[in-house]
């Protein structure tokens, strides 16, 4: 899908890029690249290294951008952190969040070869993006929309990307339903593939590549997919 992006917000990302702006994708675009199947939305949300963010608003707010009073939505945002500005008829956001916050390294970022935008971006891979919101998830306190929303999308894009989660109609049958009156063999079939899918996740898990020094994420990981752990 194009970004459609409008001349000013278009104007500072090109400024981003002259002045050595480092730009992280994070949240909904992160996640629907790592395998998540969100819908796509105009809001572009970054990491920005902290020696850089304020430089970053200065520029966004240089061309004019600046908050308002819109609800917050995303995790960010109900973590108050980083620094939202609204632009367009719309009121799309732009969202400059410091990196420090997920306590993601420079060496564990990785260049985007191509990008809709005028301005190069950096991914996090899987083994990061786990121990990042890992991180997030202990320092928020339990019930908190931030936490909910954390918990829910580490849940979710590792399932995507570990298991088999298609199937069609409105609704995923699970082998312990009653109305569906399993045959015996076919709940043993079903709970063998279960067994199968789970092997081959934490074969997957125990072959990424941790940072140095967050090797502890591997093991919750782990433990998140066996259902051992409820985060």
């Amino acid at each position: 899908m194009e970004l459609e992006i409008d001349n000013c917000v278009h104007k500072i990302l090109t400024e981003f890029q002259n002045n050595g702006i480092t730009l992280v994708e994070w949240e909904t675009p992160l996640l629907r690249r790592l395998g998540y199947p969100l819908a796509p939305k105009p809001d572009l949300i970054f990491l920005v290294p902290d020696k850089q963010i304020q430089e970053a608003c200065r520029i966004a707010e240089g061309n004019g951008l600046r908050d308002n009073n819109r609800r917050p939505s995303y995790l960010s945002e109900h973590a108050n952190k980083g620094f939202r500005y609204v632009h367009g008829d719309e009121g799309h956001r732009l969202i400059l969040v410091p990196l420090s916050w997920t306590g993601l390294k420079q060496d564990e970022l990785l260049p985007l070869g191509s990008s809709a935008l005028p301005c190069s971006l950096w991914t996090v891979p899987m083994p990061s993006l786990c121990a990042a919101y890992l991180r997030i998830i202990t320092a928020e306190k339990r019930g908190s929309m931030a936490r909910v929303i954390a918990v829910s999308d580490l849940t979710a894009v590792v399932v995507h990307s570990m298991f088999d989660t298609s199937y069609e109609g409105d609704y995923m049958p699970l082998p312990e339903d009653e109305d569906l009156n399993l045959s015996d063999e076919k709940k043993a079939r079903w709970a063998e593939k279960d067994a199968m899918e789970l092997e081959a996740a934490i074969k997957s898990i125990n072959q990424w590549h941790f940072a140095e020094g967050t090797e502890w994420a591997k093991d919750m990981i782990i433990e998140l997919v066996s259902g051992k752990l409820l985060l």
